[in-house]
């Protein structure tokens, strides 16, 4: 992503010279496919052409983001970025808000550039975005969710909110999380802690940077849980007190949160955020807390309201079937397990096709 550390990037550029050199040996079997992410989306398919390797790109979105930037990055003038929806050939809500369509127009940009011209493998399920899917043609294959595994090793820090989390009833409990890279300001870290407080919800609430208002703590004694720092948060929402997730709807916490059957309250703050929540409230497994058009503001008894929707209002009772539903699918080892035994037989034949014998192994950039 783009706000990772530069000596990542740094690090990460320099893979370049060690592949080539791989490459190069005489000695070793060249792979068949290198299939890279972002990354090394600046040298990793001119590596492969130069040594007539096939290559995929790995694509970190669902293919509903994919498709609809495809789209959206054709448009030149401010004033239609937040009807770009007008481009998809179906019906949808999935589009920019104003103030995102402005904001993040020219990263999202960067982020996928080109995409329909390569072999992309895209992390998502035809079960859950098939239209999507075929919108981006032959060349995208859904690699499922590929969830990582929950590591059963026990740790101070799910130990510590585990016992807490034990002492609250089934699905009962709202995880409040936005991930590593969206920083929270001061204002937005007030108003999320006012929407905890007025909702009346057990919540646990993961802040990396910043803290909650003074004496927060207190008022919210006895059912509520704010830690600070990392935490396993795979294997807290799949915890049986869990039933809801505050997130900002990044695409590696939605996987996280389908896989286990959660219902989601979205608040997109960066990115592709936007898209992401307007897809899972259009299929049916969410609620957005929505953010003035103009600025992106957004107001804790807004955060309140959407809380007690997606956790026990008669409202949102179609969300919580339909996330509880969902975790028979995107949880599914053996579904998991098809969708890459389809991906192998795709990259074989069309190994077979470009004259470049049956692949041995695949270099992974990722």
């Amino acid at each position: 992503m783009l706000t990772i550390d530069p000596l990542l990037h740094q690090t990460y550029d320099a893979l370049e010279h060690h592949l080539v050199a791989f490459l190069s040996d005489p000695s070793r079997s060249k792979p068949n496919w290198i299939i890279f992410d972002i990354k090394a989306i600046s040298w990793a398919p001119a590596l492969a052409s130069r040594f007539s390797i096939n290559s995929a790109f790995f694509i970190i979105f669902c293919a509903a983001a994919i498709a609809f930037v495809e789209r959206f990055k054709k448009l030149d003038s401010s004033e239609n970025l937040a009807t770009a929806s007008d481009l998809i050939p179906f019906p949808t809500t999935v589009t920019f808000r104003r103030f995102e369509a402005l904001r993040f127009r020219s990263l999202l940009l960067k982020e996928i550039d080109n995409s329909s011209k390569k072999l992309i493998l895209t992390r998502t399920f035809r079960e859950f975005e098939a239209k999507w899917i075929d919108l981006l043609g032959e060349n995208c294959i859904p690699v499922g969710f590929l969830p990582s595994p929950i590591n059963e090793e026990e740790s101070e820090t799910y130990t510590r909110i585990s016992k807490w989390l034990d002492k609250q009833k089934e699905l009962s409990v709202i995880y409040v999380g936005f991930g590593a890279e969206a920083i929270l300001t001061s204002e937005q870290i007030a108003e999320i802690a006012l929407g905890l407080e007025k909702c009346g919800l057990p919540f646990i609430w993961v802040l990396r940077v910043g803290s909650p208002p003074q004496n927060f703590d207190e008022r919210t004694s006895g059912r509520g849980l704010v830690w600070m720092g990392w935490v396993p948060q795979s294997r807290l929402l799949a915890h049986r007190a869990i039933g809801g997730f505050l997130t900002h709807g990044g695409w590696g916490s939605v996987v996280e949160g389908m896989v286990v059957g959660v219902a989601f309250a979205v608040l997109p703050m960066q990115f592709e955020h936007g898209l992401n929540a307007r897809h899972l409230v259009e299929s049916g497994y969410a609620v957005e807390v929505v953010r003035n058009d103009e600025d992106g503001y957004f107001s804790g008894e807004e955060i309140a309201r959407k809380l007690r929707i997606v956790m026990v209002e008669e409202e949102g009772e179609v969300v919580r079937k339909k996330a509880r539903k969902g975790k028979e699918i995107f949880g599914s080892k053996k579904l998991q397990e098809e969708y890459i035994t389809e991906l192998v037989k795709n990259l074989w034949q069309r190994c077979k096709m470009s004259d470049r014998n049956i692949p041995r192994f695949a270099a992974i950039v990722t």
